[in-house]
């Protein structure tokens, strides 16, 4: 994907349906994939997804990441394949027979994205979740950990912080790798996202898609903004082929 514009996919982080579709249309001729997460699918359910298909024609990328027991897992995931999503999260930490249960399920072409480590979590949240030794001083390791698992079983692709991402592409080249926690180098420095990167050095270390929410929400001119993630990836793409 040499086209800036399929990397990159923005979030519909919003409770309200109509202000969703005011930013999807927006954005339609800068972004590949719109993210329908849990906020704007609690509030509004399939109805989303139908109406931002139709609306921007992009993919879809249904961020629940589901963790449940192996059973309600596949089920929940047949129900989005019925959808006609292009991407599903399931968390990791759901466990192999999970995991494994949602990549049969998975129906329509549907590609099943594991997610390893949320990028809000540091040392210290892993510390009080129970993590320790080398986990919790190497957080690379737990994420190649965790992505082992999810390849292993057959999941389609992975979502990580760019911080492990050159470590998982390199052993698993297959697998898709989303990266989340995208920021600009004059962006805010500090929000809930703790592991960053600019989109620069994400599609450098080896990042396939990028999610890249409130910088450009937040951005007096969004598709200035877009434009110029465009540009970084681009650059990113050619120091990759030199």
């Amino acid at each position: 994907m040499r086209d800036p514009k399929e990397r990159l996919i923005f979030p519909l982080d919003f409770s309200d349906l109509k202000e969703a579709l005011f930013w999807a249309e927006k954005l339609t001729p800068y972004i590949g994939t719109f993210k329908i997460g849990l906020e704007l699918f609690v509030k509004s359910g399939p109805k989303a997804i139908e109406k931002v298909k139709k609306k921007t024609g992009a993919r879809i990328f249904l961020d629940l990441k589901l963790h449940d027991i192996p059973n309600t897992v596949s089920a929940a995931v047949k129900v989005a394949s019925s959808y006609g999503v292009d991407f599903l999260t399931v968390h990791v930490l759901s466990g192999r027979k999970a995991l494994e249960e949602a990549v049969k399920a998975a129906e329509g072409g549907l590609k099943i994205l594991a997610v390893t480590l949320l990028t809000s979590l540091d040392k210290a949240d892993l510390l009080e979740l129970g993590f320790n030794g080398e986990y919790l001083y190497k957080t690379e390791d737990l994420v190649y950990k965790l992505s082992f698992l999810a390849q292993s079983v057959g999941c389609d692709g992975i979502v990580s912080s760019a911080k492990e991402v050159a470590r998982i592409k390199e052993a698993f080249p297959h697998l898709i790798t989303v990266v989340p926690g995208i920021r600009l180098e004059d962006s805010p420095q500090r929000d809930d996202q703790v592991r960053t990167a600019t989109p620069y050095e994400a599609i450098l270390n080896g990042a396939d898609f990028l999610v890249v929410g409130r910088p450009i929400r937040l951005s007096q001119d969004p598709v200035a903004t877009c434009l110029q993630i465009h540009e970084e990836i681009k650059k990113a793409i050619e120091a990759k082929n030199v």
